[in-house]
This record gives structure tokens, sequence and C-alpha cells, in this order.
């Protein structure tokens, strides 16, 4: 905080007030207001050891490679991932002299190329990732340094991302987007991020058996901030979808064969047993349905496998109160009632499931 300049008044204790009185009153209030609101400044000016930066922005080449999926966590809306970064760019303020037998080029580390660039009273590109969560675990960082300035940086780590466009409305026929976002820190009068051509992309062993990846692409672009400063954006994105083998083998078909044999059940006479095999069915469904919601979040709506279950929980009890009625008419002494009522329901079975599960996927 700036300490405030004493101001000394004169006091007048007799006598007119002269002009130069007046005029030297006027000075010494300009000076207090000046103190106490100083001038906006506009113009972004950021000093070093060098003195203020005036130049035109830096195009920045980028690139990220995404090798491995360690995880995807579907519940937290996130995915771990090994990535590697590239940044390329040149900037004679980093240039130095070669001396005989000097190498090529210099490497370095991150606190030395850091502490080199302060010497030089330069600046140099800083990146964050927007949706980084938490810490990243890097395995490899070099830094190299050609004399005419060029700066080649590489980075290899591993880290957790948010993905917060999941929608599971159509789940498990679901296709998601994924993104590693990638901003600079400094805004686009110093440097701007292009891409890198040809290097950006996903590897073909990512390791994760539940998704295939179906689109990988790159965005670039600037957005304004909080501050009002422009900055220059990257994302590498892809998107994925499930493998349908898993769910057909393991939900679709077990559901099917317990379908059928509820419908099995109206070849029986034994109304009793009917209304066993069914409350049996009944609670099968109820433990597949807590199984697949193991795996997600907790919805604001309706997904396509709840549909699905809701309609073969509806089938059920539908099937398990007709029974009961069945059951009723029977021990009433109805019996001709109870074999009419039972052909409709052998033959509208498969009918209404089928008409039901099609207007529930529709409505979605």
């Amino acid at each position: 905080m700036k300490r405030l300049k004493k101001v000394r008044y004169r006091t007048v204790n007799s006598g007119p007030v002269t002009g130069k009185d007046f005029l030297s009153l006027i000075l010494q209030i300009g000076v207090l207001l000046c103190y106490l609101y100083p001038p906006a400044v506009h113009a972004l000016v950021i000093e070093g050891e060098a003195g203020s930066i005036d130049r035109a922005p830096i195009p920045v080449k980028i690139a990220l490679e995404l090798h491995q999926i360690v995880k995807i966590n579907q519940r937290e809306e996130n995915f771990t991932g090994v990535v590697t970064l590239h940044l390329h760019y040149n900037d004679p303020a980093l240039a130095y002299e070669v001396k005989a037998g000097d190498p090529p080029f210099r490497q370095y580390h991150l606190d030395g190329f850091s502490k080199y660039v302060r010497e030089k009273g330069a600046l140099w590109p800083g990146v964050t990732m927007d949706n980084q969560q938490g810490r990243r675990d890097v395995s490899t960082l070099v830094i190299t340094l050609t004399p005419d300035g060029g700066m080649r940086y590489f980075e290899r780590f591993t880290a957790t991302f948010q993905a917060p466009n999941f929608d599971f409305r159509r789940f498990p026929f679901d296709e998601q987007e994924f993104h590693i976002d990638v901003t600079s820190v400094l805004p686009t009068d110093f440097y701007v991020l292009e891409e890198m051509t040809g290097l950006s992309g996903v590897g073909d062993a990512l390791g994760e058996e539940e998704w295939m990846v179906s689109d990988v692409f790159t965005r670039k672009a600037t957005a304004v901030g909080r501050d009002n400063l422009e900055r220059s954006h990257f994302s590498l994105v892809f998107k994925a979808h499930r493998h349908l083998t898993y769910y057909i083998v393991r939900i679709f078909i077990p559901v099917f064969i317990i379908l059928l044999v509820s419908w099995f059940t109206f070849l029986l006479r034994d109304y009793v047993k009917r209304v066993d095999v069914g409350i049996t069915t009944l609670l099968l469904f109820i433990a597949f349905n807590f199984a697949i919601s193991s795996d997600l979040p907790r919805l604001g709506y309706v997904t396509a496998m709840d549909a699905f279950m809701t309609g073969t929980f509806m089938i059920t009890g539908a099937v398990l109160l007709g029974n009961v009625v069945f059951r009723r008419l029977q021990t009433s002494g109805r019996e001709q009632l109870v074999l009419r009522l039972d052909r409709y329901a052998i033959l509208g079975y498969w009918p209404a499931y089928i008409l039901g599960m099609s207007v529930a996927l529709l409505w979605l």
C-alpha cells in the first residue's frame, strides 16, 4: 500500500488572500488527489530486469499426445491419462553465443531454464491445464535451447482431467466427449498458441477395455478472462463409445431369459406357483438395477437403461398382479373366465412389452 506524502498547508491568519497563495493551495490539493485516486492504467506492462516488454506476439507451436487412458471414472465424471505436452517457439531474447567445442544446443530442466530466462530478463510461454484435477505426476521434463533462441519443451506426465460433458441419456448406447484444455498464462499480446501439425492425437494402445475412441480432433480459440485479458486456448478432444458386448452378454441376454421364463409361467395351471415365480423374477430385476446404477452418478434424468429396466419392472409386476387376480377368480369358481383371460395374456405379453419399450426409448 502506498504511503501518502505529507502535504503541508499554510494558514492565512490575516490579510487578503493573494493569487500566489490561491495557486499554491490548488497545487497542494491536486497532489493530494493524485495520491488518493491514481489514474487508471489501460496498457499492460510486464517489467523484468531488462525493463518493460514491447514486442509483437510470438507464435508458440503446441501439441498434445494421449498415450494411455488409465481410468475413466463415470461417477466422478473425469478420466486419468498419460499425456505428452510439446511446446516449440523462437525468441531472440533467449539467444546465446556458441563457443568452440560447445554442443549445438543446451539442455535444461525446469529450474535451470527458469533461472536462465530471468538472467536474460526475458519471458517464456507458461501454460496451464484448465480441466486438470489435482497434481500431475511428471515422469519426464526436458527443455532444449538452440543458439538462435529456439526453445523445445517436452513433458510426459500422468494427470486426472475433468470431463463435464458426460450425458448418460442414451446409456449404454451413448457417445461421450473427453478433452484436455491448455491455456497460455500470458495474454495474446505476448504469446499465441498454434497447433503443431501432425503431432497431436491419441495412441493406438490406450489400455481402456470398456471404451472405443471414435473421433479425435483439436480446437484452437481465444477467450477473454475475468481480468479482461485475451488468452490463447488449445484443446485435444476425442469422442468414445462403449463396447456393447459386455452389456449384451451381462444384462440384455439375462433379462430376456428372465422375461421368457416369466412368459412360460402362463403355461402352468397352478397360479400359486406363478405368483412365486413372479416374485423371484421381480427380485432378480431389482438386483440387476442395483448392479447397473453402481457405475453411474446419481443423475437428475432418465437414461435408456433406466427406461429398459423400468419396462421390465412394469411387465413383471403386471404379470404378478395378473396371476394373483387369476388365482382369486379360480377360487371363486370362474374357471372359464380365467382360461379366456389367460389366452389374452399369452398373446399380448410380448407385443405389450415391445410397445412399452419403444414408447419409453422414443420419449428419451
